[in-house]
Parts: structure tokens; C-alpha cells; sequence
């Protein structure tokens, strides 16, 4: 589903963000949560830079009641984005959490629940999170005495990389089941993947899986969070392949001879036996997918993995 909102875009989505378990945001100027209520364990990335506190684009008072809240709250000087996810949802526009946003601008958004989009957005906020300043008590004390004048923007500021690609991969990948407690010696540094993957969830509703892979190959050195995978799964005998609904790669996980794909699997993951996968995908144009190895799925592919399971 995409659907085009204008107007007072947040109002549109407050009940799907209230429905949420978790919402992930990252607006630059945000003064109002009159219509995205921010709860306890929530992620907000925003400009509170002295700048944007003093001309009143951000809300110091707000900030300091939604730190009280639990609500984790980051800092950007740079920041221009407005997007955010709810559980399954994403919403890409133009408006701040302002009041002039919900009342005095004409604005445009998209709101979709398209996995790879969700996945994509949802990277994009963790990369943003990853890279920007916390705002605590010490933060929020300082910002807090800045006199606002709404007529001191200040001087535009050069615009920071943070290396994100906005160009979403999709893989098809065969991955084997592995007997219980295989490779003990890295079970240490798979807790702490599972953590890390469990902790970037937007849809708590989610199990996180992890692939290891070794060797040299493009889907080792290329994928990354945000790409989704197919992944077609040859049980321990090898007497049964499952090939799983694309899901996205929400942490990659490098330990020197291997490297870790952890993936958020929905709770709809669907499944199709290989018969029924090779079936479909010669009647929609998939190109023949090996049991081994992994590839990138090409352009004129990925819609067709797309029906295969709708």
C-alpha cells in the first residue's frame, strides 16, 4: 500500500503510530508531538543545535518532557530529514513536528508498509542515530537557558555525509541449518549481534535469524542493512527446501573469517516449498536460482520475487 497525504500529514498517521509498538523517527525540527505521541523506548533524531533552539525551530521544553518520557532522544546540527517508521509502516515527506506544519504549510508525504522501503527508512534512522549526539540532562541543561529568537536562523552549515546508499539490494541466498551449538567459540559475539539485531527492530512482532557466511563472494562483501534476502533453506538432512519471503538485513555482523547477516523475519513470513518457489519463478521470469551461493537478484527480478508469495 502507498498512499499520497498532503496537509496535516502527522494527524493522518496518528492512529497507525499509536497502534505501534515502537516508532523510530527523525525530523528535523520538532517542536509539536501533539500527533505523533513518542513513548518510553522510542528514537527521535532531531536538529537541537544551539542554532535551532534559538530561532525556535526546535523545542528545548518539548525535548526535556520527552527525555522524561524515556524516549531516546539524538542531536544533528545538519539534519533536514522527516521521515519515520511504525512498526510495519514508514512515512517519507516534507513536515517537521511543528505546529506550522500541522496548520500553515502545504505538505506532501508517502506512507507505505512495502518491506523494502520500511527496511530502508528503518537503516537510514539507525545510521542518523549512530552518528549524531545524545541529548541527556547535561545536553538539555545548556540548550534549555539559550534565549529563542525566531528571527536568528543563523548561518547554513555545510551538509555532513554519513555514507548511506539509498539504493536497496535484494539477494537470493542458500543458506543449510546448522546443528545446535555450532561454532561455540563465537556464541559470544552472537548474543551480542542478537541484542544489537532485537534492539533496531521497528515491528517488535520480528524474529531475528542470522546467516553466517565465509569466504569470498559479492554477497559477503556487498550487502548491508536495509538489502533484503531470499533466502532458500536446506534443512539439516538436506531433505527439505524452503524458500522464505523476502526479509530485510537489519545488522551485519563482520568477525574476520566470517560475517554475520542478522534478518528480521515478520511474523507473516511467508514460505513456498522449492517446487512450488522454481514453478513460480519460471511463470513470472525469475532466472534460474542455484541451492548454493548467492547472487544479487537483478532489476527485472525483483518484482517478480515480490508475487511470487502474494
Amino acid at each position: 500500500m502507498d498512499t499520497i497525504l498532503t496537509d496535516n500529514v502527522w494527524k493522518q498517521v496518528a492512529a497507525e503510530s499509536s497502534l505501534a509498538r515502537r516508532r523510530l523517527a527523525a525530523v528535523a525540527y520538532v517542536t509539536s508531538d501533539r500527533n505523533l505521541k513518542l513513548k518510553r523506548g522510542d528514537v527521535l533524531v532531531c536538529d537541537a543545535s544551539d542554532t535551532a533552539i534559538k530561532a525556535g525551530q526546535t523545542s528545548a521544553r518539548l525535548l526535556q518532557s520527552l527525555l522524561r518520557k524515556g524516549v531516546e532522544l539524538r542531536s544533528r546540527d545538519d539534519l533536514h530529514t522527516k521521515a519515520a517508521v511504525f512498526g510495519r509502516f514508514a512515512l517519507i515527506g516534507s513536515s517537521n513536528l511543528s505546529a506550522s506544519s500541522e496548520n500553515s504549510l502545504t505538505e506532501l508525504a508517502l506512507f507505505t508498509d512495502r518491506d523494502q522501503t520500511v527496511a530502508q527508512v528503518t537503516s537510514f534512522i539507525h545510521q542518523l542515530r549512530e552518528d549524531s549526539e545524545e541529548i541527556d540532562d547535561n545536553f538539555l541543561r545548556r540548550i534549555l537557558k539559550l534565549k529563542v529568537d525566531q528571527q536568528n536562523r543563523g548561518p547554513q552549515r555545510k551538509r555532513k555525509d554519513i555514507g548511506f546508499s539509498a539504493k536497496p539490494r535484494t539477494w537470493i541466498i542458500g543458506v543449510k541449518e546448522l546443528p545446535d551449538e555450532s561454532f561455540p567459540d563465537e556464541q559470544k559475539l552472537v548474543e551480542k549481534g542478537m541484542n544489537r539485531a532485537n534492539s533496531l527492530l521497528a515491528d517488535s512482532d520480528s524474529t531475528i535469524s542470522n546467516v553466517r557466511w565465509t569466504g569470498i563472494s559479492r554477497f559477503r562483501s556487498s550487502a548491508r542493512e536495509g538489502d533484503r534476502v531470499v533466502q532458500i533453506w536446506k534443512s539439516l538432512s538436506g531433505k527439505r527446501i524452503t524458500a522464505i519471503s523476502p526479509c530485510p538485513i537489519v545488522l551485519r555482523q563482520n568477525g574476520g573469517s566470517w560475517t554475520r547477516f542478522y534478518v528480521a523475519e515478520p511474523e507473516n513470513c511467508k514460505r513456498l516449498s522449492w517446487t512450488e518457489f522454481e514453478r513460480l519463478g519460471e511463470k513470472y521470469g525469475l532466472a534460474k536460482v542455484s541451492l548454493n551461493g548467492g547472487r544479487e537478484a537483478r532489476p527485472s527480478e525483483v518484482p517478480a520475487l515480490d508475487r511470487l508469495w502474494s
